[in-house]
């Protein structure tokens, strides 16, 4: 999207609809692959008597993460250059992925454990 604010002369014209339409397809995409393999290792890794609550746990949390989203887009009008709002979308991105990553060695050895 970066790209397309550029294009688009930071607002000033219109840029095209495929900027928009690969952007959804990509969120899609990450969604419809991430959603299913996160149910399932939160079924595998739960204990019996709470894994419907720990599934729970997990549509709270993408909530949060939605609802942090909409609080993100309330910043757009306050950003002169549009490229630097998707370049904090990206930066938060980043900061996730490595948190995610840092609590993977240990993921992986409580899936061990479980024999998953």
């Amino acid at each position: 999207m970066v790209g397309a604010a550029m294009a688009s002369s930071n607002g000033g014209e219109k840029a095209s609809t495929w900027w928009l339409l690969s952007s959804y397809g990509v969120i899609t995409l990450g969604e419809l692959l991430l959603s299913p393999m996160g149910l399932s290792v939160v079924s595998k890794l739960s204990p019996v008597r709470i894994t419907s609550l720990m599934m729970g746990g997990w549509f709270v949390s993408t909530s949060i993460g939605n609802k942090l989203s909409g609080v993100l887009a309330t910043m757009w009008d306050k950003y002169d250059e549009k490229a630097n709002f998707f370049w904090v979308n990206f930066i938060l991105l980043m900061i996730a992925s490595a948190v995610g990553f840092a609590i993977l060695r240990w993921l992986n050895r409580i899936m061990k454990e479980k024999g998953v």
